[in-house]
């Protein structure tokens, strides 16, 4: 009897081990310790190697890890034994679309989706391909579908505020105060932008700026076009009479192209002084993938003086890098010499745009749909004098 009783023992906690092991690792991968969770659920597959979900598990940790190629064999693997696996589909379909292969991902998404019913992930990931296409329109509706079937999902609900920032109508307000020997300088705008059409964006902007001897502001618009689904286009003018540091006449032009998780583009700006003026030309390249995104762009502009009738070229480099460190909030960190904004661009520095700038700042996105961006820049310019500019942006989307 007691033999017989030990084993007993012995048989149920072999049998409760697993689910233990289980249900100890799904805990773990919902409270966001992924490497913890991996390591139990990785176990589990050793163990039993036909475990499906413990492999799928394995595989979306690792996406949300961003080690993207792990977690695309981890879903691939599961589909050579189920090709008709939902979640191992779907899980498939988030890596493409991260990776840049948002086509693949849409026709697997597509292809499934009259079969999987009510599915929140399904609808999640059919937003975040359509959203990569450039579809924001249908990448807002799944995103709500999404939302509807789960409300306190974080990822969905923090998709469904990028894509209604991106696509609906929106109201910002920037200001920033400099100080430092050049000059006290503080400047405020407001931008409000209207979704016209479904790939149209109309926007007003007015901007004051005050300094040790003037007073200026500028008044104009613009429109922001998605000329096809991997392609936008911009154009605006603003300008205002009597300016003394502020341009009296600012033009550009800019167009973007996307191909997966690179943009590329160019832009042209003449600006109009009083005296002078400056024409630019920008190409851009920006990069992002998983946390990560980094914008660069190179310069050459050309300034003329009325006074002398001289002209000069100039050279001018920005990297700016962003890391989403938490859902909400976002790192900045950024480097220029030369022209690091022409928002920020006065007459007084056209004949020294030799400045060279570091700045740091912190993004922070809350649930009703407000943006709030702070940035400090530190420059040194090329008359032997610093300056130190705080700015401070809120936007607030309106879907």
């Amino acid at each position: 009897m007691p033999i017989l009783f030990a084993a007993t023992i012995m048989l149920l906690a072999g049998l409760q081990t697993p689910a233990t092991d289980r249900t100890r690792a799904e805990d773990l991968a919902r409270a966001g310790r992924s490497v913890e969770a991996i390591e139990l659920f990785t176990h589990i597959v050793e163990t039993n190697p036909a475990d499906v979900e413990a492999r799928l598990w394995v595989a979306r940790l690792q996406l949300r890890l961003g080690r993207t190629a792990e977690a695309e064999a981890g879903f691939r693997s599961v589909l050579r034994e189920h090709p008709s696996d939902v979640d191992a589909l779907i899980g498939l379909a988030i890596v493409l679309t991260r990776t840049g292969a948002w086509q693949d991902a849409l026709a697997i998404l597509q292809e499934i989706e009259p079969a999987a019913g009510q599915n929140a992930d399904l609808f999640a990931a059919l937003a975040r391909a359509y959203r990569r296409a450039g579809d924001d329109r249908r990448a807002l509706e799944y995103f709500e579908r999404a939302k509807t079937l789960a409300p306190r999902d974080p990822d969905v609900v923090l998709g469904f505020e990028g894509v209604a920032r991106a696509y609906g109508h929106w109201i910002a307000f920037e200001g920033f105060g400099q100080t430092g020997a050049a000059a006290d300088v503080g400047s405020g705008t407001v931008t409000y932008d209207v979704r016209a059409a479904s790939r149209l964006h109309v926007g007003a902007t007015v901007r004051m700026q005050k300094g040790p001897d003037y007073s200026d502001a500028i008044a104009g618009g613009g429109v922001f076009w998605r000329a096809t689904y991997r392609t936008t286009a911009a154009l605006h003018v603003i300008g205002g009479s009597g300016n003394t540091a502020l341009p009296r006449l600012d033009t550009s032009a800019d167009v973007v192209h996307y191909v997966g998780v690179f943009e590329i583009g160019a832009g042209v700006r003449h600006l109009t002084f009083a005296g002078s003026d400056l024409t630019a030309v920008s190409p851009v390249f920006a990069w992002e993938r998983d946390r990560w995104r980094v914008d660069t762009r190179y310069t050459y502009s050309r300034s003329s003086f009325a006074a002398t009738g001289e002209s000069r070229g100039d050279h001018s480099v920005l990297l700016r890098g962003t890391r989403q460190q938490w859902r909400r909030v976002a790192l900045q960190g950024a480097y220029a010499y030369g022209i690091e904004s022409f928002e920020d661009l006065t007459a007084d520095r056209l004949g020294a745009l030799g400045t060279t700038t570091l700045g740091t700042g912190i993004r922070i996105d809350l649930k009703s749909l407000t943006r709030i961006a702070t940035m400090w820049e530190h420059q040194w310019r090329s008359n032997q004098t610093t300056i130190d500019r705080f700015t401070v942006s809120v936007i607030q989307a309106i879907p």
